[in-house]
C-alpha cells in the first residue's frame, strides 16, 4: 500500500511539536539495549539552491489560504539553509520521503550539520523522523515523530562554528518521541530522551515514514543554519545539502509537504 494511502487510512492523527523553552533536558536512566546498526550504501547528494519544500506555517501544515505561513525568515546561504524565528510561533520545517519502505532497524546513518548563530540557547534544527510505531497500515495511534536534538544528547552546543551531529552514535544517542510510547520507560517523552537502541527494541517493526529537519516552535530568537541532512540505511543513503552556488530550477515537493493536512486535527 502506497504511503499516501496509509496516511489517509491513518485518520486525522495529532501531532505537536513542541519548543525547547522551559523542558527539562532528563535523560532516562534504563539500560540500552543491543542494537548493531547495519552497513550503509554508498550516499548520493541532492543539492538544494532554493527554499522549496521548507515549511514555515506554525503549524507545519501546507501554506494556502488559511494558513499563513508563520515569521520565520528562511533563506539559502553560501553553506547550508537559514532559518530565524522572530517569535514563539515560527517554525521551519522540511520532511521528505524516503525512496522505499523502509523499517527503522535498517538504518545505519542519520546525521545532520549545525551553525548555530544565537549564543547562549539550546535551539538548534533538529533531526525529525515520523514513524508508524508497528509497521503495516497506519492507523490511528501509530504515528509519532521521533526527534533528535543534541543538547537532549548531551551533546555540547558551540555557537558560531559548524558541528556535526552523529544522530546514531551506535545506538546510544538519546531521541524523544512526540507521543509517548507505551512500550518504553517513561515513554520517551522530551522530559525524557531514551537511545536510540533502547526504542528499536520495544519497537522492531516499526516504518519510517519520512525524515528531515526542524527548528521551533517555542523558541523565539533562535537563528541557525543547517546542511548535510544525511539519512542512510542498507539499501540506499541521501545527503541533502544547500548552497546558493546550486542550481535554483524548481524540484520535486515531497508529498510529505502536505502530510499534516492528513495528520493534523
Amino acid at each position: 500500500m502506497s504511503i499516501r494511502r496509509r496516511l489517509v487510512a491513518a485518520g486525522l492523527v495529532g501531532i505537536s511539536i513542541v519548543g525547547v523553552a522551559g523542558i527539562a533536558a532528563q535523560a532516562s536512566q534504563q539500560p540500552l539495549e543491543a542494537h548493531r546498526l547495519p552497513r550503509v550504501a554508498p550516499c548520493k547528494v541532492v543539492k538544494h539552491g532554493t527554499t522549496e519544500a521548507i515549511v514555515t506555517t506554525s503549524n507545519g501544515e501546507a501554506p494556502s489560504t488559511t494558513n499563513a505561513p508563520s515569521t520565520a525568515v528562511v533563506k539559502v546561504a553560501k553553506e547550508g539553509v537559514e532559518a530565524t524565528l522572530p517569535d514563539n510561533s515560527a517554525k521551519a520545517l522540511y520532511l521528505e520521503e524516503p525512496a522505499r519502505t523502509t523499517k527503522a532497524t535498517r538504518i545505519g546513518r542519520l546525521s545532520y550539520r549545525t551553525l548555530q548563530l544565537n549564543p547562549g540557547s539550546v535551539a538548534l534544527w533538529s533531526y525529525q523522523l515520523p514513524i508508524d510505531i508497528n509497521g503495516g497500515t497506519l492507523q490511528a495511534g501509530d504515528f509519532t515523530t521521533l526527534v533528535y536534538e543534541p543538547y537532549q544528547d548531551g551533546r555540547t552546543i558551540t555557537s558560531g562554528q559548524w558541528q556535526t551531529w552523529d544522530a546514531l552514535r551506535g545506538g546510544d544517542a538519546k531521541w524523544w518521541s512526540t507521543r509517548a510510547l507505551p512500550l518504553v520507560a517513561n515513554g520517551a517523552t522530551q522530559a525524557f530522551p531514551t537511545a536510540w537502541s533502547a526504542i528499536l527494541a520495544a519497537y522492531p517493526d516499526a516504518t519510517v515514514l519520512a525524515y528531515g529537519m526542524n527548528l521551533g516552535k517555542g523558541s523565539a530568537g533562535a537563528s541557525g543554519r543547517v546542511d548535510g541532512l544525511t539519512f542512510g540505511t542498507a539499501d540506499a543513503c541521501v545527503t541533502h545539502q544547500w548552497s546558493t552556488r546550486f542550481d535554483r530550477k524548481s524540484r520535486h515537493i515531497s508529498i510529505f509537504q502536505l502530510w499534516r493536512r492528513w495528520l493534523h486535527p
